[in-house]
């Protein structure tokens, strides 16, 4: 049997031989990040697949870079363009296929600008999957959706992630090649609408950067007026994960004039965090002076796991945020808590309320994993050390918080791996100060130098020999 994929560059049609059996057989399916969990609660590594192929199709509409929705590089988009009908209908499409075909049950993902002009005609832009026929040619398969419906409990604009499982009418999950994205005109309207990129999840091929920031999303929320009249909105928003070690750039988040609404940036891990692991936010209070949580107000923190709340919302009156100066910054400070729940998003928010602060620059996010402790035993009893050399050959390190997701590797000063595992017995025959290292590394995750902790201990010589002085009786 024959089908087709489109090929991004060129846009031509490229037959590939397609086994259908070996297809439905091996197709990896993940379902969405809130059940991306086997049962011993670790979260699975697992990596975005985006489509790679892209078919445009217009009625007096356009589509603007069109490659770019089928890129694999969510920091670019295709605008799909659909001017005011002058008579009957116009629109503008596109139809964004994956390398083979997804199994029936495979959510998909579509990340797309919904902007004020698309407030209140949600049903001009729809999605749908599709398959390819015997003759190479895209057939519509299961039921269409209206973005309007899918992002109706976000109540914003912005950038946005549109999360579904492809079925049809009666509810049953459709297997798919791709999905075709609709923005169809309306009557006095010009609109146009951003698409990104559509993926599905897999399975990791191999060992990944499980904490790495991979998207951003940013907008407006509606708050206390209508998205109308919001005023609020975010500059350089890839400059809060751009990994500058002289933290020079930053997103900023403006409330603008319209307090009551609420500007938010979300950023999108690579991989789902521990429940345990910390959110580290370097920010400045774009006005110069220092930020103080009881005064911080309108700012919160609100992690997911994909669409589903990790915990309640974390805000400045909370326990859970510490906020310290960032030694030889100036202003910069450093912002961190501890989330209780896995997750794999991070949405920051501010506004919202009268007297929020207006402006909030955000120079890095990224998540820290617990650093691994460790005790000293000699012969099983805890040590403080230092440690005589006669008892040397009886000491024991051993991690005092385990994390059972993770594998724990002991290293030398030149980085050669000396054991794996809870603990480790040096061999130490002379006195000195000594120092080995230790890294925690989560299933299926990359270590890092920079993860590892110092392990020392203090070896003292043993005692001399006695000397012995006669002293005769006067």
């Amino acid at each position: 049997m024959r089908v087709y994929t489109w090929n991004a560059a060129t846009n031509t049609l490229l037959p590939v031989v397609c086994r259908w059996t070996a297809v439905i057989i091996c197709q990896l399916t993940l379902l969405l990040s809130s059940s991306l969990y086997a049962q011993t609660g670790c979260p699975i590594p697992a990596i975005r697949k985006y489509a790679t192929g892209y078919k445009t199709a217009v009625l007096l509409g356009s589509v603007d870079n069109p490659a770019q929705a089928a890129d694999g590089k969510p920091t670019t988009f295709a605008t799909l363009n659909a001017p005011i009908p002058l008579l009957g209908l116009t629109y503008a499409s596109t139809y964004l296929n994956f390398p083979s075909q997804v199994a029936a049950g495979t959510p998909v993902s579509i990340k797309a600008t919904y902007s004020k002009s698309l407030l209140g005609v949600g049903t001009a832009v729809t999605v749908q999957p599709f398959v390819y026929d015997r003759f190479g040619a895209e057939k519509l398969v299961g039921a269409a959706y209206a973005i309007g419906d899918l992002l109706s409990l976000l109540s914003g604009t912005g950038d946005m992630e549109l999360n579904f499982i492809p079925k049809d009418a009666s509810g049953n999950p459709v297997a798919y090649n791709g999905v075709y994205i609709k923005l169809s005109g309306v009557l006095g309207l010009a609109l146009s609408i951003d698409i990104y990129d559509a993926w599905i999840m897999t399975a990791a091929p191999g060992n990944v950067d499980c904490t790495r920031p991979v998207d951003v999303l940013a907008g407006t929320r509606a708050g206390g007026v209508s998205l109308l009249s919001a005023t609020s909105w975010v500059d350089n928003k890839w400059n809060a994960i751009d990994n500058d070690p002289s933290l020079l750039t930053y997103a900023q988040l403006n409330t603008g004039v319209q307090v009551l609404s609420q500007v938010f940036e979300t950023v999108v891990l690579n991989t789902p965090a521990s429940a345990g692991d910390s959110v580290y936010i370097v920010l400045q209070d774009a006005g110069g002076g220092l930020l103080d949580l009881g005064l911080l107000t309108g700012f919160v923190i609100q992690p997911y796991l994909g669409s589903i709340p990790a915990g309640p919302p974390i805000t400045s009156n909370g326990t859970l945020l510490n906020l310290r100066l960032l030694a030889g910054a100036g202003t910069k400070q450093i912002l961190t808590a501890a989330i209780p729940a896995a997750f794999d998003r991070i949405d920051i928010q501010l506004g919202g309320l009268v007297n929020a602060l207006s402006s909030l620059r955000i120079y890095d996010v990224k998540i820290v994993s617990p650093i691994p402790t460790y005790s000293l035993a000699i012969n099983g009893d805890f040590h403080a050390g230092p440690v005589c050399i006669k008892e040397a050959d009886k000491l024991k390190f051993k991690i005092t918080n385990p994390d059972p997701c993770a594998a724990y590797y002991w290293y030398k000063a030149d980085n050669t791996l000396l054991t794996t595992g809870l603990s480790y017995t040096p061999v130490i025959t002379a006195a000195g100060n000594y120092t080995w290292y230790v890294e925690g590394v989560r299933n299926g995750c990359n270590g890092a130098v920079k993860n590892r902790v110092p392990v020392t201990v203090v070896v003292d010589p043993g005692p001399g020999k006695p000397v012995v002085t006669i002293q005769l009786n006067p």
